[in-house]
């Protein structure tokens, strides 16, 4: 089967910041997505809140993504990254496709993404974390026994993961992926795998207080984790693949040459109004085409209607009060 036709893919969508998100990923993806620009799409809304805008909804549906909302109820809803694994095991009930790709929102695809595509004895495609964050150098490094503890829950050696080499701080580390972007076979278990190891690894209520990465860890460790306990065949997808650009790291780690290679720019708060110009110059040098489009269409906006954007208001304080309490039962390493 040609891999291009036979991937799905998935993403998360809400009322708000996230949907504007949603909506130009998937603009991009059909614009400058190449052998992949026609991939089936599922946006899932996992959990519960205000609905999407018309105008969303109505964008949505002409670009063919199938939109799907699953209101339940799961202790962990308050945890924003839960929602991944969540959204791809709702998904996979939805499509078809033998390989599921997932795409965090933030992301644009400016050139045809050739490396998703994956190969006979390939079942997972993922990129590295670009900068250590909360990986581990082994037994000096701040967080090994964070990881330590974390592999003990999945029933994991330590010693046997396997190392990795951040994209852009070219640290050697264990292994360790950036959720934003990956593929994997949906007849490996993956997505169920990915879900019960975030479960599993909030359960235990290991955790730790580092700024910017205390919950987020279970859900990215989670992914290496479960590529370990399924004995994927797995491959680091290159850096052009999930580059970065944001506020917090333009200064330091900008550089047009990768921004010229790049497929697919994850460019978390790139794109909104207070770096809007910034980020358009720079496209301009690197992608005109994709500059020229993305000028038309103008910064990234919140369109929620007030109503929904009041009900959104008082969720992110109700489960950011939830993940304080959550983080104050852990035990921290």
């Amino acid at each position: 089967m040609d891999s291009a036709a036979g991937i799905g893919f998935v993403c998360c969508v809400e009322s708000g910041y996230l949907e504007s998100q949603t909506v130009r990923m998937v603009e991009s993806l059909r614009k400058y997505g190449g052998r992949f620009a026609n991939a089936p799409v599922v946006a899932v809304s996992p959990r519960s809140g205000p609905p999407l805008s018309k105008v969303s909804r109505a964008l949505l549906k002409s670009h063919g993504v199938d939109h799907i909302s699953r209101r339940g109820v799961d202790q962990y809803a308050w945890f924003n990254f839960y929602n991944k694994p969540l959204a791809l095991v709702y998904a996979e009930e939805h499509l078809q496709t033998e390989l599921v790709g997932f795409l965090d929102s933030d992301l644009l695809i400016v050139n045809e993404p050739e490396k998703l595509q994956i190969a006979a004895d390939e079942d997972f495609l993922a990129f590295p974390v670009e900068c250590k964050e909360m990986g581990t150098t082994g037994s000096a490094g701040p967080y090994e026994e964070l990881w330590r503890a974390s592999c003990k829950v999945a029933g994991v050696e330590l010693d046997t993961l396997p190392w990795v080499v951040t994209a852009q701080t070219h640290e050697r580390i264990r292994l360790y992926f950036n959720s934003g972007i990956f593929v994997y076979r949906r007849a490996c278990g993956f997505a169920k795998e990915y879900l019960r190891l975030c479960r599993a690894l909030l359960d235990s209520r290991v955790g730790t207080r580092a700024e910017g990465y205390g919950l987020g860890f279970k859900e990215q460790v989670s992914m290496a984790l479960a590529v370990m306990t399924l004995g994927l065949r797995w491959r680091s997808l290159p850096y052009s693949h999930n580059y970065p650009m944001s506020t917090a790291t333009h200064d330091h780690w900008y550089d047009l040459e990768n921004l010229r290679n790049a497929r697919v720019v994850h460019y978390h708060d790139a794109m909104w109004p207070g770096f809007w110009a910034t980020f358009l110059r720079c496209m301009q040098a690197a992608h005109p085409d994709v500059a020229n489009w993305l000028s038309a269409l103008g910064p990234m906006k919140n369109d929620a209607p007030a109503p929904s954007r009041l009900v959104s208001r008082f969720l992110r304080t109700a489960r950011t009060w939830q993940a304080k309490r959550y983080l104050d039962s852990c035990t921290m390493y």
